[in-house]
This record gives structure tokens, C-alpha cells and sequence, in this order.
């Protein structure tokens, strides 16, 4: 193209849309937040990763605090929607039917954004604005799934009704995630890569085994 036809550059600082797709910026911030913690990351940190200076991150965030709830946010959505897509998708799944293609999901999930069950080890032992955001975005929507799909007919079960919720609902999440947080120590002891899809399968099968083949009976 002759020099003459070149398009003349706008002036004032790039849009986002411009330079960077917004999306590489809050996978590269989760990466950061789970690897850092919320404390020992920087703005910069992120900036580094994608590649761009400190000021196209600190244009389109107000500060550190609005990237980790808005990667957050990101994350969410995206588990959201997968389960969303499974209700749509199994219509008539209820009881532990739809608890194994939920668990199975979320465990690969888990698998895919790793991300996710560092950054909850991080914070969801405490209580701060930080765990409280997880919750409110991130957990109770996920749980309300779960919820949805105990009411029936898994209430009708005496065994299911000795359990407490808050139990279930914490060895479904705890079993899930554990197999991944001990990647390392798998590997050293048993030679077992969890990243694997051979063994994402398995883990996958065995969490709904365990944990649901006793209602089934």
C-alpha cells in the first residue's frame, strides 16, 4: 500500500479493542492472582505476561482490586454458562444424575482453569471482600445447580437426609479439587500425571462413584 494510503493512526491513548482482546488480559491476570496471591501480585505482573506496558492495564482498570474482581467475574461466567449448557442441554436430568454431570463438569473445569482451585485455596479460608466476592459471584450460583438437583429425588432418601448440605456440598467440591492441588506430590510418589486426559476421565468417574453410587443402590 503506497505511504499515502496508509491509515492515519487516531489520536490519543489505543482502546483495549486496539492493542489487546480483553479476555487474554483476565486469563493472564488469573494467572498471575493464583500464582502470586492477591497480595504479592502487581498490575505490572499482568502487563508483563500479555506482553504491553503498565499503562494500557492501568487504562482499562481502575486499580488491582477491579482486575481481580473482574477476572473473577470472567472465570464465573464461564463455569456458569457450562452448567447452564448442561441443564439446557439434559432437560430431564434430576437427583444424582444431573450431581455426577455436574461433578464431572466442574472437574473438568477445575482441569482446564487451574486458576480456579489455587485461588480458592488462597482466600476461601478466611474472611475478607475477596472470599465474599467468590461467593456471591462465583459459588452460590454454581451451588444453586447442585441445590436444584438434590431437592428431588435424592430428598426422599433416607441416607441422603443424614448428610448436612453444608457437608455434601463440601466433599463434592473438596474431592474434586484435591486430585489437581496435589499435582506434584502424584506425580513424585505414583509417577501419576493429573493434567493428563486419561486420568482427568478417571479421576472424573471415580469422584461420582464414590460419592453418589451409594444413593444408587
Amino acid at each position: 500500500m503506497p505511504k499515502s494510503e496508509l491509515p492515519k493512526r487516531k489520536r490519543g491513548r489505543p482502546s483495549l479493542s486496539q492493542t489487546l482482546d480483553l479476555n487474554d488480559i483476565l486469563v493472564a491476570a488469573l494467572e498471575v492472582f493464583s500464582e502470586k496471591g492477591y497480595d504479592g501480585a502487581q498490575l505490572k505482573d499482568v502487563a508483563q505476561k500479555v506482553g504491553v506496558t503498565n499503562p494500557l492495564i492501568s487504562y482499562r482498570f481502575e486499580n488491582k482490586e477491579d482486575l481481580w474482581k473482574k477476572s473473577m467475574s470472567f472465570l464465573g461466567d464461564k463455569l456458569v454458562a457450562r452448567f447452564e449448557h448442561i441443564k439446557s442441554y439434559y432437560v430431564d436430568l434430576s437427583g444424582t444424575t444431573a450431581l455426577r454431570a455436574y461433578t464431572r463438569q466442574y472437574i473438568y473445569f477445575l482441569a482446564e482453569n487451574p486458576a480456579l482451585y489455587k485461588i480458592i485455596f488462597q482466600e476461601m479460608g478466611q474472611e475478607n471482600w475477596r472470599s465474599t466476592f467468590l461467593i456471591e459471584q462465583l459459588f452460590t450460583p454454581v451451588i444453586w445447580f447442585g441445590e436444584k438437583s438434590i431437592e428431588a429425588p435424592l430428598d426422599g432418601l433416607k441416607e441422603f437426609k443424614t448428610i448436612p448440605r453444608a457437608n455434601f456440598i463440601s466433599i463434592i467440591m473438596g474431592a474434586s479439587s484435591s486430585f489437581f492441588m496435589l499435582a506434584h506430590l502424584m506425580k513424585n510418589q505414583y509417577g501419576t500425571e493429573v493434567f493428563s486426559q486419561e486420568q482427568i476421565e478417571q479421576h472424573a468417574e471415580l469422584v461420582n462413584n464414590i460419592i453418589f453410587k451409594q444413593f444408587e443402590e
